[in-house]
């Protein structure tokens, strides 16, 4: 890929917290972002008042985005159903009748987190893959043009300004049932990651017709260990599916990045050459992705990531931000082909405070071309040359 020069090493975010942009915007604001946001969604979705919260989502996106002066943006994808039940002030239960599945998924008040709690799959364990397996076989995914609405309206406000991004996964989930899948039964897995390609490909022909500019793919598949299933697993299974979305990417002109957390070395190769992809995300330096060294190995990656989220950005200083977006930026070098940001999302427990001096530091070092110097003092001065 052949990088073009910049006056400024850009800025992106997938995704900011509700609770975060409305303390920055100082109002009650919806990103649709964060365990907030996703349970706010989940809430209109129950109670039918979905239009109206994807018409704020999308002012308080391009809002925001204007007011930060960030040069990506990532609307969330809103369904038309939601929940089919409440169970209680943080509970809901979804329920897919066409592969006879259901889950629970809750918000937690102190975590600020919403997640699955539990699931079919957790209950029954491989007795609801091979029915979802089975049910998931002849059926051709369902994408809803509606679901897109709000990147609809972001297009339209910002479109001509900041790059848009398109949302979507492929993967096997990080659950104890689908793990065991990949290793006992990796047909099972298989027929459903065959499905998941469909409804990615429908899904981006759709994203390129509503203006996305790019597809931020992919899914977690590793902790600080390295990946959470075998290296053959990934080989014969994920690769040659991620080669396929890829392909239909490239086919429709947009840029694929992969997105995932976590020690992704031991299948790098695979991962960032093999298949094609153009782009890689949510850096976790603190698993041992350095910049340097995947822009050092892979030199035509898009790189997008750079200050540790789940550390500095909730426990570090303003010294500290300023410092890991002095190194993230002199180890993208030259200062093409990288987006600074965050290294996952700004979360819902990341202080407004903290994101804000983030932004203020790449504005300090961003412009190109980088003041190597200025860089590496301002990382000595404070962390020492040991950390360079």
């Amino acid at each position: 890929m052949r990088f073009l020069d910049v006056d400024r090493i850009p800025v992106f975010e997938q995704e900011i917290a509700t609770n975060v942009a409305s303390e920055i915007l100082g109002r009650q604001a919806e990103t649709g972002g964060g365990g907030i946001g996703w349970r706010d969604i989940a809430e209109a979705l129950y109670s039918g008042e979905r239009d109206s919260l994807v018409t704020r989502i999308a002012n308080d996106l391009t809002e925001l985005t204007l007011k930060l002066g960030l040069d990506g943006i990532c609307p969330p994808f809103v369904g038309t159903s939601g929940p089919k039940r409440k169970l209680d002030e943080n509970s809901y239960y979804y329920e897919d009748e066409d592969t006879e599945t259901w889950s629970v998924a809750k918000f937690q008040p102190d975590t600020k987190e919403y997640q699955v709690v539990d699931s079919s799959s957790r209950r029954e364990g491989l007795k609801a893959l091979e029915r979802m397996a089975e049910r998931l076989a002849d059926k051709d995914p369902e994408v809803e043009e509606e679901s897109l609405d709000a990147m609809d309206a972001v297009v339209d406000s910002i479109g001509d300004e900041v790059a848009i991004a398109g949302a979507s996964t492929m993967g096997i989930p990080i659950e104890a049932t689908w793990l065991v899948a990949s290793v006992r039964r990796p047909d099972l897995v298989s027929a459903v990651l065959d499905w998941q390609v469909k409804r990615h490909n429908s899904l981006a022909e759709l994203y390129r017709k509503h203006g996305a500019d790019f597809i931020l793919g992919g899914g977690d598949l590793a902790g600080r260990g390295g990946p959470v299933y075998p290296l053959s697993t990934f080989e014969s299974v994920v690769l040659p599916r991620l080669r396929s979305i890829v392909e239909r990417c490239h086919d429709l002109g947009l840029p694929y990045f992969f997105r995932t957390d976590g020690n992704v070395w031991p299948i790098a190769e695979q991962l960032f050459q093999s298949s094609g992809v153009d782009g890689y995300g949510e850096i976790d330096i603190s698993a041992g992705m350095r910049i340097g060294e995947v822009r050092a190995r892979f030199p035509r990656l898009l790189l997008w990531g750079g200050v540790d989220c789940a550390r500095t950005l909730v426990y570090g200083s303003e010294e500290d931000i300023r410092i890991e977006a002095a190194r993230s930026i002199l180890e993208s070098a030259p200062g093409r082909g990288y987006f600074f940001g965050s290294s996952n999302t700004i979360h819902p427990n990341v202080p407004a405070n903290n994101f804000l001096a983030m932004l203020k530091a790449a504005k300090e070092f961003g412009p190109c071309p980088i003041d190597r110097e200025h860089l590496r003092s301002s990382i000595v001065a404070r962390a020492g040359p040991s950390t360079l």
